[in-house]
Order: structure tokens, then sequence, then C-alpha cells
């Protein structure tokens, strides 16, 4: 389909052997003019498979991000376009009647730099980065997302249709895809303003005093270092403690409405007071939680509950995972609250180099966790709360697990709790 001319706003740049083009695009344009990668894929099946995966559950949910966020951004859309002879316009004659000196210091190539890039409508447009975005752009049109007036960045590059010219953009296409970094977990927590659980880990640390620094620990990593003597977890556990609550709360399957859009205010306060609710009955539950994150000094706590030996299930982000896990499926189950729920796990074994943790998450002789047993004893805390479970097949891994060549049928399923 044949579009209409368009004249944009540009900056001409040279990268490696790259002429690109740096232009500023109406939404509606970029969602009209510009297509898939199919140009790069000659096959049709696979450009068709491409496509449908483009346009599934990922469109909708940028689509739905375009709607509903006002801080909405994109950054550079990274296109590529053949026929059509687009025409760049450079613009000059640059006057300064204050300062007409100044004119002159413009170095040639920063003027060379500035312009417009005219598009006949005849270009084949198509994105080699920004797929998915240009993906919700299209949904977002389709469903009428008021958009109107909105630019985006995208930068363009010229693509020829011979065998160099196919290899040469499938290559700028991998290199631009596969370097890609996902955000770490410690930069989601740090910076994130939609992430509900970053949001509110930031809020427990840095205004509740149950849960400030050291007793929580700031760190990046997952586990808890092995000379840290003062806090409960570290924040990246905290961080997946609380995706479990909330997405127990709000009932979902799927935690991506918490992670990309943001609510309200009072929204938040709700899922800042499920936090320190359940934080709470856990103190209640298990005394020396409400120890350490009562205390004005962590250091004296932490090390009684956290030793060489293996000390308290909570003390280690697996028996947190484990317990709220366990909590959370006996809540659904019996229809409780959580924190009624946390409750009944009064009863619950709590040292790790007991049964049933010893062998399955503790390992006795190294004094280490067991991290492939987590999903193990996860069953095993289930299975003694009352959660209805295969008990033959439980005891089977549960014996492959702790026996050590001895006779198996001594190593029994634990005793039940609730």
């Amino acid at each position: 389909m044949k579009n209409d001319p368009l004249i944009v706003p540009a900056l001409r740049g040279a990268f490696g052997d790259w002429i690109y083009y740096s232009c500023v695009m109406e939404v509606s344009d970029v969602g009209a003019r510009v297509n898939y990668a199919h140009e790069i894929h000659p096959d049709e099946a696979l450009s068709q498979l491409i496509q449908r995966s483009l346009e599934g559950t990922r469109a909708r949910h940028i689509a739905s991000y375009l709607a509903s966020t006002q801080e909405r951004f994109f950054n550079s859309l990274v296109l590529a376009t053949y026929g059509g002879k687009p025409d760049w316009l450079e613009i000059g004659n640059f006057k300064s009647p204050a300062n007409p000196g100044l004119v002159g210091e413009i170095p040639p190539r920063a003027t060379d730099a500035l312009g417009f890039l005219a598009l006949t409508g005849k270009e084949k447009i198509f994105a080699i980065d920004g797929q998915h975005r240009l993906a919700g752009i299209k949904q977002a049109m389709k469903d009428n997302v008021d958009l109107a007036g909105e630019q985006v960045s995208v930068i363009l590059v010229g693509h020829k249709k011979d065998a160099a010219g196919l290899q040469r953009t499938r290559r700028l296409f991998t290199t631009l895809n596969k370097t890609a970094v996902p955000v770490a977990k410690r930069d989601i927590i740090a910076l994130d303003e939609d992430d509900v659980m970053a949001i509110t880990c930031r809020r427990l640390v840095e205004t509740n005093s149950s849960f400030r620094s050291p007793k929580i620990a700031v760190i990046s990593s997952q586990a808890i270092p092995a000379g840290n003597k003062e806090c409960l977890t570290t924040i990246a556990n905290l961080y997946d403690i609380l995706k479990l609550v909330f997405s127990n709360q709000d009932g979902s399957r799927t935690d991506r409405h918490l992670r990309f859009n943001r609510p309200s205010e009072e929204r938040l306060d709700q899922y800042y007071k499920s936090a320190t609710d359940y934080f709470a009955a856990l103190g209640k539950t298990f005394k020396p939680v409400t120890e350490l994150l009562s205390s004005t000094q962590p250091s004296k706590v932490a090390p009684k509950y956290r030793t060489e030996l293996g000390g308290h299930l909570l003390f280690r982000p697996i028996g947190l995972e484990i317990v709220t896990r366990a909590a959370i499926k006996l809540a659904r189950d019996q229809k409780l609250s959580l924190p009624h729920a946390a409750a009944k796990l009064k009863k619950l074994p709590v040292e790790l180099d007991a049964e049933p943790y010893v062998g399955v998450i503790w390992d006795a002789q190294r004094r280490r966790i067991i991290g492939t047993g987590k999903a193990l004893a996860r069953d095993l805390v289930m299975y003694m709360v009352g959660v209805d479970t295969d008990e033959e097949k439980l005891l089977d891994r549960y014996r492959s697990a702790v026996s050590d060549g001895s006779d198996w049928s001594e190593v029994e399923l634990p005793l039940k709790v609730v």
C-alpha cells in the first residue's frame, strides 16, 4: 500500500559503515508505515510464525501500557528502509545577529547532520529492533487508543534486497537483539517506579524501622553472605516473598500486572499493608522473626538463629520462601486470610539440622544450604500442614534424598502439624 509523502525532522550520522538517520515520527505513522522484519526472512511460513508471535499477548500488554500509562515512553526503534528514494534535506544558512562570529565556529560536520528526511511514501520500512513495541503500537491503533500528536524516536538505516544486503541487515538484526541484556533484579528494585514489589521493598527499607538495613540486607545477591550477622534476609528475597503475597492477594496466576502497571497510591498503600500484615503474622507465629525485626541491635539476634549448624528455617531465604508458599497454599485450600494461615504453621519444625530439612535443604556435613532440595522441602512442608499429597511418591522422593545407603524402610514422612 502506498503511503502519502512524509517529511520528518532528522539527524544524520555515521557509525561503523552504517549511515543512519535519527528521526521523530508520529506514532500513527509508525503504526501505519512500518512492518515486521519479513524482508529479512524470505521464508513465508517463518514470517507468518514471527508475526503471530509478535501480535500475541505481549503486543496486548504493550498496547495496555500505552493506553493506561501517562508517563509512557519508548526508546528508539531501529528501522530499515529500501525503495522509494527518500531524500535528505540539509538545514543551512544559520544566522546570529547578536553574535555572528559564533555561526562560523559551528563545525561543518555538525551543520551537515541537521535536516529533514523526505519520504515519498513508496518506501518499504520494517523494524529490525523494537518489533514488540511496533506490535504494541499496531494493537493500540486497533484498540483506538488516543495517541494523536504523540511522537516516537526512530533510527532509519538503508537496506538493500540483494543477497549481500539481506545478510548485512540480518547481521544488524541479530546484533541489536542478541546483545540486549535483561534488566537485573537489583536495578528493578532500586529504580522501577511501576513494579509494585520494588516500590514496596523500597518503602519498607526506607521508612519502616523493622525492615531498615541491616535487618534487610540491601545487596544484589539473593543469598545471604556467610559473614552477615545482622539480617533476616536479603532485599532480593524480600522482593520474591512480596511477589508471592501480592499475587495471592490479587488471585492472579501471573505477576505481570504487578510489574508493569503502577497502581494508584491508595492501592499501593493496600499492598504495603498486606506486606506488613504478613510479616507481623510471621513474627507472631515464629518469635525469632519478631525478635529480630523489633530489635535495635540485630547483630545480637541474627547470630542466634543463623548458625554454622543451620539454625532457624526462616533466617534463610529458601526457608522464608517455603514457609510463605505453604501459608499461601493453606490459605487458598481452607479459604483463610494469609495472616490466619501463617498462624496455623506454629507447630512447623524450624531447625535446619533436624528432620525434615536435614539432607533435603541442609547439608549437615558441609554446613551449607542444598538449593536443589527446595521443591522437596516445600512439598514436605505442604504435606505437614495438611495439603493433599501423593504420599507414596513423596515418601520415595524423601527416602531418595536422605538415604545414605542405610535401610530405606526406616525413613518415614514427617508428622503432620496441622
